[in-house]
């Protein structure tokens, strides 16, 4: 019985002890798993929960720099920034359960839930970085965000730089607009420090100088409460605001220029419907600095920067048949038309086909059917003339002849010398056009899956350039630049909008000088007796631009000229320079199916030359 007894507490004392024993193990690993865990929390991720914890706590909110100020060549401002309130978001202070939240703001901000759940996943990479949802709102937006504080937890108000275009659609073009930045242009410019409700330069010189116009971002420490409503600023690092640029542009010519081409638009559609755009080129050929840029019609730059507006305007501008988008003086490819002919005039003397006195008679039709433009009106053929009657009459007679002679090898040659076929060299965006000087080559290649018949160059390819219709195509700007070489007998700089950038404390951080582009090894004498022509063109009884330019005060130099569309309206087309002894100013303006260059392009020429002149009406 003892027996029994001693063997049972042994047995019991053994059963005690493991139990001992599994307990303490259990301990042990719950002290284990318990150390292991406050390691991971405190020690390899402490880092990592530190920086959420202050993240619901601090918010480090990006202060945007003042954009630079783009000014006119007299120091007026053109576009500047000034301080608006903006509504922004932080994503990561919105509460899960945010319907509630998402359709008070809608009906504040009038914006849809689509649109605020897109601006809500741009931030989403930065989830403690404020998305501009709505900016330069008015009080009563702003009022009412305030009041409702205790709703909209993540919302808040914002004071920062907005863009303000003070001559409204003045050279858009050229000057260009702020869009959103797109998903490829954040992906490339992130490292930079841009962020997903970024504006950014989307054309012209705001894209152009994007680096140098939009400074350094600061920044500002925040303090916020559970609603994620800001405190108070701990610490903050202000921003360094954008240079700004001095353009070439003449803000008042520009302005002028831009009404002229309106003014006269609206005259001709009477006759001509279809007569909606053109361009105007304005440039000082002593320097290349371009004075006004026009290509109508334009589009009003402000209208990007509005949330509620964009989208829709974005839609119509992209939607018009008249390209409202479209940059016509820099990628516009137009036929020149007769203005071609003072540099055909050039290549007829310079290899020997004519001499300033050669007597031609024009009878009115050219070897291979190139008629002058009475013939079809049943007046008189031209008759004898010389060089100078036939740019003053402009007899496509007289220079498809001629122009045969010279023929497309030399021809081509001289019209690239000109500067024809090749962009200009300006600094601009989008980018400018080539336009096209045809040769043999060219034709053989574009030609190239057509019988052989219709690759070979044929005299009458060459009458027609001669005359400049057919293949031969420029833009507004290089049309400008090559009257710039005429102009100044034989040079002609590389155009420019800019003149200087000026840093943020006044430091000149670029600055422009006249840079040779074209040096023609063309005589003077032949270049002279060409401008007696173009002179001609004013003075001369028939001269193709009389009507518009008999009575202005000043020696001009000019060629009129229409392009031949089929089935549909001539564009209509002018350039010259003034005065014509010692040119200040190259003005070229085309108009689209505006009819003939007397008519349609020479009185809108007019308007700019009395404009620069200061020869108004009231003077």
């Amino acid at each position: 019985m003892r027996r029994e007894r001693g063997e049972y507490h042994e047995l019991e004392n053994r059963l005690s002890k493991q139990r001992i024993q599994i307990f303490y193990a259990i301990v042990i690993i719950s002290l284990l798993v318990i150390i292991g865990r406050l390691w991971y929390f405190q020690i390899a991720k402490g880092e990592y929960y530190a920086h959420l914890s202050e993240g619901n706590r601090m918010r480090q909110i990006r202060t945007s720099p003042s954009r630079g100020i783009i000014y006119d060549r007299h120091g007026n401002p053109l576009i500047r920034s000034r301080h608006a309130f903006t509504v922004s978001l932080v994503p990561g202070g919105i509460p899960q359960n945010s319907q509630a939240v998402m359709e008070l703001l809608g009906e504040i901000l009038q914006m849809s839930d689509e649109e605020l759940k897109e601006a809500i996943e741009r931030g989403r990479g930065h989830p403690y970085e404020s998305v501009r949802l709505v900016r330069d709102v008015d009080p009563k937006t702003v009022i009412a965000i305030e009041e409702n504080r205790f709703l909209l937890p993540g919302v808040f108000i914002e004071v920062e730089p907005v863009r303000e275009y003070l001559c409204g659609n003045l050279a858009s073009h050229f000057l260009g607009y702020l869009g959103l930045i797109s998903a490829q242009e954040l992906n490339q410019l992130s490292d930079q420090g841009y962020r997903s409700s970024d504006l950014i330069g989307k054309s012209g010189l705001e894209r152009l100088y994007e680096k140098e116009l939009r400074g350094e971002p600061g920044f500002q420490v925040v303090e916020v409460d559970a609603l994620s409503r800001p405190v108070q600023i701990s610490g903050q690092v202000d921003p360094i605001p954008g240079s700004n640029l001095i353009t070439t542009i003449d803000s008042e010519l520009q302005l002028a220029a831009q009404n002229a081409m309106q003014e006269h638009l609206a005259t001709i559609r009477q006759n001509y419907p279809e007569a909606t755009s053109g361009a105007i080129v304005v440039i000082d050929p002593r320097t290349g600095e371009l004075l006004a840029v026009v290509s109508e019609p334009g589009f009003d730059p402000s209208l990007f920067l509005n949330a509620k507006e964009r989208n829709n305007y974005i839609r119509q501008l992209n939607n018009s048949s008249d390209l409202p988008l479209f940059n016509r003086v820099v990628q516009g490819q137009y036929g020149p038309g007769s203005v071609i002919k003072p540099f055909i005039a050039v290549a007829m003397l310079e290899e020997g086909v004519i001499t300033p006195d050669t007597v031609f008679n024009a009878t009115g039709t050219s070897k291979y059917g190139v008629r002058d433009w009475v013939i079809p009106l049943g007046l008189a053929p031209f008759g004898e003339i010389t060089l100078t009657d036939a740019l003053a009459v402009s007899s496509n007679h007289f220079f498809a002849e001629h122009g045969a002679q010279v023929g497309i090898d030399r021809l081509s040659v001289w019209l690239r010398n000109f500067g024809f076929g090749q962009p200009t060299g300006l600094e601009i965006a989008p980018a400018e056009s080539a336009g096209l000087v045809p040769d043999r080559e060219w034709k053989r290649e574009r030609f190239s899956d057509r019988p052989s018949s219709e690759r070979v160059w044929y005299p009458t390819d060459t009458e027609q350039i001669s005359i400049g219709q057919g293949f031969l195509t420029t833009t507004p700007l290089q049309l400008a630049v090559a009257y710039c070489a005429i102009a100044n007998r034989g040079i002609a700089y590389k155009p420019t909008l800019i003149r200087q950038i000026v840093g943020p404390s006044g430091e000149i951080k670029l600055e422009n000088s006249p840079e040779v582009l074209i040096e023609l090894d063309a005589s003077k004498e032949n270049l002279e007796a060409v401008i007696e022509g173009m002179q001609a063109v004013i003075t001369h009884p028939r001269g193709t631009a009389r009507n518009s330019f008999g009575d202005f005060p000043i020696k001009i130099a000019g060629k009129t000229g229409s392009y031949e569309i089929p089935n549909q309206p001539n564009h209509g087309l002018f350039a010259g320079f003034a005065p014509a002894d010692d040119p200040e100013i190259v003005v070229v303006v085309i108009v689209e199916h505006g009819g003939g260059g007397g008519s349609a392009a020479a009185p809108i020429a007019r308007k700019v030359f009395d404009a620069y002149f200061g020869l108004g009406k009231n003077d």
